[in-house]
């Protein structure tokens, strides 16, 4: 193993929420708004089905093989050229999304923010600070993310801040708009959470394999509780027409919220968690494109790739989708169903058929 660290149900699926729910509470509410309007939270829920299965077809894959990633048993499935070619497409799939996650970090920041700061500054300073972790391994990724634990009471603490400002009446009629735009809706939400299948990355290093369908399974539904409750904060505060025009929705139901002069510009503490939590987004996508690409090369230790994937990150993240609007009209449109159709679903699912076929792989881990 290029991996020597091991860690524990709760580091994983802490490490899993923070995978995904940064940029999914950013960006996903106007998506899902756009298509759904005051029905947006009906899609989280269909959104939740399409990644438990997702979730549920991933770990069964990989727990039929033992102690390997993903990169290790495509080889086995599928034969070595084939798995080779496969293999690559997932590294360029973690490139890819991470280059579009710290792009969204540094429009969100440069935007919002900081107008007069450079973007490429915050592309580099994330990066680095990725590489440091990624470079000490899973287990220091792992601890440093626990960190992140005291914000998911802030953010509910946010939430019930923001009640003054919220009307029911904004979620009226239910299911006016029809079962097609719900559907639609999900396509963007269901996309984020489908990024569960980069646990695959990570369930051989569990201490206790056999409890990754566990994991997996509380990691969706705990992403979707908090999306959803991001989504009927924008919507009761501000209705379906205003969230789905505002790029960063949540962000504003924030800067709305003022108890007293003391706690006024709570956004400040929302945009630490929201650093924060890209830094480790980040840092989980780029330990799984290292790890593969080391794989994939078959050497006996990733972390001298861990500079060259750092300046590749750095240089895509500033070549794609130089305008905001270019890069959420993608988010909406083009990556939803490139990452499920193919990396999220299509693949994974293609793969245990074969394996089925084949007879490759054994039991779950005991």
């Amino acid at each position: 193993m290029l991996e020597k660290g091991k860690i524990n149900s709760l580091q994983a699926i802490l490490l899993m929420i923070s995978m995904i729910l940064p940029t999914a509470v950013l960006s996903v509410p106007a998506i899902t708004v756009k298509s759904a309007r005051q029905d947006a939270w009906l899609s989280i829920i269909v959104a939740t089905v399409v990644g438990l299965l997702i979730a549920w077809l991933v770990v069964t894959l990989s727990l039929r093989f033992p102690g390997k990633t993903l990169f290790e048993y495509v080889e086995e499935i599928l034969g070595k050229i084939p798995g080779k070619i496969v293999s690559f497409f997932y590294i360029w799939w973690f490139l890819h999304m991470n280059a579009l996650v710290i792009r969204e970090y540094g429009v969100f920041l440069a935007t919002a923010i900081m107008p007069d700061t450079p973007i490429s500054v915050f592309h580099i300073v994330v990066v680095v600070v990725a590489a440091y972790a990624v470079r000490n391994g899973l287990e220091v990724l792992s601890r440093a993310n626990q960190l992140l634990i005291p914000t998911t009471v802030l953010l509910a603490t946010v939430f019930i801040l923001s009640t003054g400002n919220m009307k029911l009446s904004r979620m009226l009629p239910v299911i006016d708009t029809g079962l097609l735009p719900i559907i639609k809706g999900a396509a963007a939400p269901a996309s984020w959470l489908g990024e569960i299948v980069t646990f695959a990355m990570i369930i051989p290093y569990l201490n206790r394999p056999r409890e990754a369908h566990r994991v997996a399974a509380l990691s969706v539904l705990l992403v979707s509780f908090f999306l959803t409750a991001s989504i009927l904060e924008a919507l009761l505060i501000f209705g379906p027409n205003l969230t789905g025009a505002w790029i960063f929705p949540v962000f504003n139901a924030v800067r709305l919220i003022s108890v007293d002069n003391s706690l006024g510009r709570l956004e400040i503490i929302i945009v630490l968690a929201w650093v924060l939590g890209g830094f480790f987004k980040v840092g989980v996508f780029y330990y799984a494109a290292v790890l593969g690409s080391a794989q994939w090369l078959e050497l006996k230790d990733y972390r001298p790739l861990v500079l060259p994937v750092g300046i590749i990150l750095v240089a895509l993240s500033i070549l794609i989708h130089e305008g905001i609007v270019d890069l959420f009209d993608f988010l909406a449109r083009v990556w939803p169903p490139y990452a499920l159709i193919v990396f999220e679903a299509g693949i994974p699912l293609v793969l245990l058929l074969v394996a089925l076929v084949r007879g490759k792989g054994g039991r779950k881990n005991a």
